[in-house]
């Protein structure tokens, strides 16, 4: 565990108490194995449906989704405002977070772990969603998934509004230092007891 509070915190700049959240709802944990940071999704019955594999070492490219996953539910948080904010990867979702911190639980988030609108419209199936906001990433491919997921929503008459990163995704943001984080003194709790190996 302190290997992904060091990737996550220390080299991403996530916010510990936002990283905290997930890990004990088992939604994110680290690998056994190979130490790769592991980001859950699940269903409405709380059973494992999605896991997305990031590298844990800053030098490492690895990611990648579990064979088994159904990109319909992958990483996600049903919140109760009626805000969604759709993401490319997980990491941009913490990061997003990480910036803006205040009521974040209120609100719903999900990370394609790609440019699928799949577990948007499963979101928006499994929770009261008035309005969404495409966060993909500033780039061609991220561009252009905005613009075919904006034309969807339109279609269905549903609101929307587009939030484009400065950087090229959120966490070059919030590395960068265009968006205000809020650094919180680190919990007692200990690490290594927050987090159980979860299989799909």
């Amino acid at each position: 565990m302190r290997r992904l509070f060091g990737y996550l915190c220390g080299h991403r700049g996530i916010d510990r108490d936002v990283l905290l959240t997930f890990v004990r709802k088992n939604m994110v944990y680290e690998s056994v194995d190979h130490y790769n940071v592991v980001f859950v999704g699940y269903d409405k019955n709380r059973t494992a449906r999605h896991a997305h594999q990031r590298g844990s070492y800053s030098f490492s490219q690895f990611k990648g989704n579990v064979d088994s996953s159904d990109p319909a539910f992958s990483f996600h948080w049903n919140g109760t405002s009626g805000s969604l904010y759709l993401f490319e990867a997980p990491i941009d979702m913490l990061s997003f977070i990480s910036m803006h911190k205040d009521n974040w639980q209120q609100h719903s988030y999900a990370a394609a772990c790609s440019v699928s609108d799949l577990v948007l419209f499963q979101c928006m199936k499994d929770s009261n969603v008035d309005k969404v906001y495409l966060c993909l990433d500033n780039d061609d491919a991220g561009q252009s998934a905005n613009r075919r997921i904006a034309a969807k929503l339109e279609e269905q008459g549903v609101e929307y509004d587009v939030l484009v990163p400065t950087m090229k995704d959120w966490n070059e943001d919030l590395t960068s230092g265009c968006g205000a984080v809020q650094l919180e003194p680190e919990s007692e709790e200990s690490e290594e007891e927050l987090c159980p190996a979860l299989s799909l």
